[in-house]
């Protein structure tokens, strides 16, 4: 079912219920009201028929008079209150003589139940009665007056019809609004569902229109604009990475084809004694390739894990050991390492991950310190988290290479990259390793300034 039938079932549903319930307190005022001016209507008729019989005795005495009192669709018995002697009975209460009712009293009668005597072949018409006393000229009576009901039901079904055709003819009425309705609310979706049925990785620079703001259309189209920026900045991630990853993979995979070209074009003893240098330098190559192809696997085991069983993990003791190894090499470089670690900075994680995150960090600032340069480590605990800061002394980056450092392939001093054979992955797959272990990573520096890398991970 349609979103857009749900909608008009939910309107025609609501409607139909609000129609019925409008109908039927309109049909109960409307049955009880007759009911009442049909009393009212007995009660002034026979007030008037006691008022014309005292005023004029000879009224009821001859048949003319009779006639003149307009009583012929009465069921008329009037009594005299004090002995109960009849002084007037219409000629339809002479055809069906019925019991008398308790003064001040309203009933519908029907003549087969409560009759005196045995009824006529004809079917009595059912009454409507009411009886009543009258004072007039000083004498008191007891009125017994009905009428017959047929037309009154008669009226009560015409008004039963028309609220049914009425209700028909609203729900119809209903059908055809709410589908214009569920039509016009569900046309910015159908324009939003086109819109994004177009957008390819062709066009993923369109976006759709915003309409009215506050509304939840809009919210919706924001969303959708939202998750689109997100699938372009992946997809252009994508290629880029792609790009970057081709490049790098060219230059090792020509240098070994060309060294393979040497090897074969080579027929001389002489030729033949440097054999082993051009083994050589493909074997580093390979190595280069090996190294590549590891790092990209690193890196897409980490943009897919979600989390791991932790352990609890030292990182004092894992951070010191890791000083410990790089000092013999800052030694050779001429580089001043210091190191200030506080103890029990413990956290839960995966060692070996963290392990090659800071490897990667301390491997990069020795790269990147120049002879006679400093590096200073740190490590310290602080409420909820354990910092780690290294920081190194070198020509630095500028703001804008700052924002690009954890980008794939980035590297921002490029000789020396290449001199010391880096991709540029290793800062990136150790913004994701800290990510990972629900940290955060920063990177501050400046052309000419200390560089620092930060490392702020939950304390166990």
């Amino acid at each position: 079912m349609t979103v857009q039938t749900r909608i008009m079932l939910f309107i025609v549903g609501s409607g139909f219920l609000a129609s019925l319930l409008f109908s039927l307190v309109v049909f109960y005022e409307m049955v009880e009201q007759p009911f009442n001016l049909l009393d009212t209507v007995l009660h002034e008729e026979g007030t008037r028929v006691v008022r014309s019989l005292v005023d004029s005795p000879e009224t009821s005495m001859t048949e003319r008079g009779r006639q003149n009192l307009g009583i012929d669709q009465y069921w008329i018995e009037i009594r005299g209150a004090a002995n109960n002697s009849l002084i007037f009975r219409s000629k339809l209460a002479e055809d069906i003589p019925l019991v008398a009712l308790p003064s001040g009293s309203v009933a519908i009668v029907h003549p087969q139940i409560i009759q005196e005597q045995p009824l006529s072949k004809t079917t009595p018409p059912v009454l409507r009665m009411t009886s009543f006393l009258v004072e007039r000229a000083g004498q008191h009576f007891r009125v017994q007056i009905g009428r017959p009901m047929e037309k009154l039901h008669e009226e009560i079904g015409e008004v039963v019809y028309g609220l049914l055709a009425g209700l028909i003819f609203s729900t119809l009425v209903l059908c055809a609004v709410s589908r214009w309705v569920a039509k016009k609310i569900l046309q910015p979706v159908q324009h939003i569902k086109d819109l994004a049925r177009d957008i390819s990785e062709q066009n993923l620079s369109r976006r759709i229109p915003l309409q009215e703001p506050g509304d939840e259309i809009s919210e919706l189209a924001r969303t959708i604009n939202h998750m689109l920026d997100r699938l372009q900045h992946s997809f252009n991630r994508q290629r880029t990475f792609l790009y970057a990853t081709s490049h790098e993979l060219k230059t090792p995979l020509a240098s070994i084809r060309l060294a393979i070209d040497e090897i074969l074009s080579r027929e001389t003893a002489e030729g033949l004694a440097l054999v082993q240098e051009d083994f050589l330098r493909i074997s580093q190559q390979s190595f280069r390739l090996e190294r590549l192809v590891k790092d990209q696997l690193t890196l897409s085991s980490l943009e897919t894990m979600t989390g791991g069983k932790w352990n609890p993990v030292d990182l004092s003791t894992l951070l010191g050991s890791l000083v410990e190894e790089f000092s013999l090499l800052a030694e050779e470089g001429s580089i001043a390492m210091q190191a200030m670690i506080e103890p029990d900075c413990v956290v839960q994680g995966d060692e070996g991950k963290l392990q090659r995150a800071l490897i990667n960090i301390l491997d990069n600032a020795l790269k990147f310190t120049r002879k006679e340069g400093q590096i200073e480590i740190s490590a310290a605990l602080r409420t909820d988290t354990v910092v780690i800061t290294v920081a190194n002394t070198g020509a630095g980056l500028d703001e804008a290479e700052c924002k690009e450092v954890f980008d794939p392939f980035f590297r921002g001093e490029k000789s020396r990259a290449l001199e010391f054979g880096g991709f540029g992955l290793g800062l990136t797959i150790v913004k994701k390793i800290i990510e990972l272990h629900q940290g955060s990573i920063t990177f501050s520096s400046g052309l000419e300034q200390r560089t620092t890398v930060m490392l702020r991970l939950p304390r166990l």
